[in-house]
């Protein structure tokens, strides 16, 4: 899902919403806030105000993502510059999955066959006979 329609302080809520689901979650950490502010050594307030509103410092987030074992999400954060963009891996994507067509079935084809003809019914010319019983041989 695209966020490019969200402004920042939208997408920091869809953040520490995610953030809040995954330490209350018994799939997830099922840590209580208190738990939480301990375990990354982050005030109390600090972590009440980023769950309600997604302000937060990056150190401070920094801290709960190691805390809440999320910090191996930051390597894909941001691709390394070299990395081909995402209209570059769209472009590629497309041109894999194209499949290549048939030719039509009124062309023509040049290919030969086994026959030593061309598919046009034109006969190729063949090389002379040799071996004991040939006049070459």
């Amino acid at each position: 899902m695209s966020l490019y329609h969200l402004t920042n302080t939208e997408i920091a809520e869809r953040l520490a919403q995610a953030i809040r689901a995954w330490r209350v979650s018994p799939q997830g950490a099922a840590l209580s806030q208190v738990e939480l502010a301990h375990k990354s050594g982050i005030g109390l307030t600090p972590l009440k105000r980023f769950e309600k509103t997604g302000a937060i410092t990056l150190r401070n987030l920094v801290a709960l993502l190691r805390a809440l074992n999320l910090l191996d999400g930051l390597e894909t954060l941001v691709p390394p510059p070299d990395a081909p963009g995402p209209l570059a891996l769209l472009a590629a994507e497309r041109k894999r999955t194209q499949r290549k067509r048939a030719p039509r079935a009124g062309t023509p084809r040049t290919n030969t066959t086994s026959t030593g003809t061309a598919s046009t019914g034109t006969p190729r010319a063949s090389k002379a006979p040799t071996g004991p019983d040939s006049p070459h041989g």
